[in-house]
């Protein structure tokens, strides 16, 4: 599970990644990359009502902090948004980790 201290959290700090971020865009999501003054990293998820009913989009944001929580040793300085698009839905786990692991390494983000 993602920790508490590598979560965004507040509606200004979503706002200013979406203004100012770098974007990768993928099958399944969009990814907002921009650099923090912090020492860490910090992931938010979005997921808008148009993905399912509150069970799907849940689950959908668990599974994406389980496979972030695998990324934080290996990011440094950088806070980033995942926004979850409906295509989501009909895929699986791996899947949607491997799309996380194609669009990282795209946006180098992770040097794997």
């Amino acid at each position: 599970m993602l920790k508490s201290k590598n979560r965004l959290k507040k509606r200004k700090e979503f706002s200013y990644i979406y203004r100012k971020g770098e974007k990768i865009f993928s099958e399944s999501f969009t990814i907002y990359v921009v650099k923090s003054k912090y020492n860490s990293v910090r992931f938010g998820v979005s997921v808008s009502n148009k993905v399912g009913n509150a069970v799907v989009r849940n689950k959908i944001k668990r599974q994406l902090r389980s496979i972030l929580s695998k990324y934080t040793s290996k990011i440094v300085n950088k806070n980033i948004i995942i926004s979850v698009k409906p295509e989501i839905v009909a895929k699986t786990y791996q899947e949607i980790e491997n799309q996380i692991k194609i669009a990282f390494k795209k946006g180098k983000i992770v040097n794997e």
